[in-house]
């Protein structure tokens, strides 16, 4: 059986699907592969020949690569070595027939993610993907998190306008971009975009393993701009005993589906707070420009350094700024610098008629005015902390 001559232009990453190309050698089985993987949920698969794939390389980036083969010899060996050349960073899973100790050593240098036996079983294909699939989008995604200092600071109107200005940029690239609400107790998110607030945490509040990528698409909002919203009203997730899991599981799950994800994360202490933190890309602290709400604002801080939290890329918005009718401002650049020690900050212009003019009518703050000097400032700090590719663990 020949490869399948696949049109290269028709080959194209769906924001919403991890897309697998399965590499026809002619061993007979990469259809069924491909049909095998094309009923994973959240998986879309096509199948490729080794020309096709040389044509898309660098225009798309698939979740994965498979190779299908039958016995593998020289000839394979430099078909995974070129793939792997042009598609640095993506999963290579190999089927064949059993190798040689030589063979596992080669396929080791050439980083393939897992390899696996003919006969092929459903269950492994998938553990492979999910494996692969899953450390790739760690390095790759980002999860950028705006953290309240205190109540009323403004940090959802923050978070809401980072998705739409992400979203906005994601859009021209074919990504997809999320907005997690993890104020369970409120569900600001949801509220201020006027979106129908999900419950339905009850079932996976006891059993919080069955949370995958099915289990969240079903409770995913699309809002109107192109971003998904995840903002519920349960409380009881906050003190509940499963409630760190549940967290933990709901973000895992999420972060996996978009290429940028933004956390409304609440000025109150939880359980999962301090877990999240620690394994986001950024970090942004959001405080009013008040005297209290800057102080709140350096103790927590203090509670950050020496922790893993400081590897990131962390920033202070002092929201809601206004300037003398001289143009001096409350609190000098100088002194801020000196408090912060270090940590860059950043000023959001008092904007209080358009955003509550937003949060009244259930938009988004562009949609009142898009030139408005809130989302002016914010835009630009987007650009220089979080677009500019500063951010990331290391």
């Amino acid at each position: 059986m020949n490869a399948p001559e696949t049109d290269a232009t028709r080959i194209s990453a769906n924001a919403r699907k991890n897309l697998v190309l399965v590499m026809d050698s002619g061993a007979g089985t990469a259809q069924e592969i491909s049909r095998m993987i094309a009923r994973l949920p959240g998986f879309a698969a096509s199948l490729v020949s080794l020309e096709a794939l040389r044509k898309v390389a660098g225009a798309v980036q698939p979740t994965a690569i498979v190779f299908d083969f039958g016995q593998i010899g020289t000839e394979q060996m430099e078909q995974v070595a070129e793939v792997r050349s042009n598609f640095e960073t993506v999963p290579l899973v190999v089927i064949s027939e059993a190798l040689n100790d030589e063979q596992v050593r080669q396929l080791l240098k050439l980083r393939v993610s897992d390899w696996l036996r003919h006969p092929l079983h459903s269950g492994e294909l998938l553990g492979a993907l999910q494996v692969g699939v899953s450390e790739n989008k760690q390095a790759q995604n980002k999860v950028h998190a705006v953290v309240s200092s205190v109540g009323g600071a403004g940090a959802t109107s923050v978070a809401i306008s980072l998705a739409d200005i992400l979203a906005r940029r994601a859009a021209r690239e074919g990504q997809s971009v999320g907005l997690f609400d993890m104020d369970f107790s409120t569900g600001s998110c949801g509220a201020y975009l006027n979106l129908r607030l999900n419950s339905a945490l009850e079932s996976a509040l006891s059993q919080p393993s069955r949370v995958d990528a099915e289990f969240v698409q079903h409770l995913e909002q699309q809002h109107p701009s192109g971003f998904y919203v995840y903002s519920f009203r349960h409380r009881e997730t906050v003190t509940h005993p499963n409630g760190r899991e549940l967290a933990l599981r709901l973000l895992e799950a999420v972060s996996f589906q978009h290429n940028y994800l933004v956390l409304d994360i609440p000025y109150h202490e939880t359980s999962w707070r301090s877990d999240v933190l620690a394994a986001v890309n950024s970090v942004t602290l959001v405080s009013d420009a008040s005297l209290p709400s800057i102080n709140q604002t350096l103790e927590i801080l203090h509670n950050l350094r020496g922790t893993t939290v400081m590897d990131t890329q962390v920033n202070v918005l002092l929201n809601k700024s206004r300037r003398s009718f001289f143009g001096g401002a409350r609190f000098k650049s100088a002194k801020l610098k000196s408090l912060f020690d270090g940590i860059p900050f950043h000023f959001l212009p008092d904007d209080s008629a358009d955003l509550l003019d937003a949060i009244d009518r259930g938009v988004l703050p562009s949609e009142v005015n898009s030139s408005g000097k809130f989302l002016k400032a914010l835009r630009t700090f987007a650009q220089s902390a979080i677009l500019a590719e500063k951010t990331g663990r290391k």
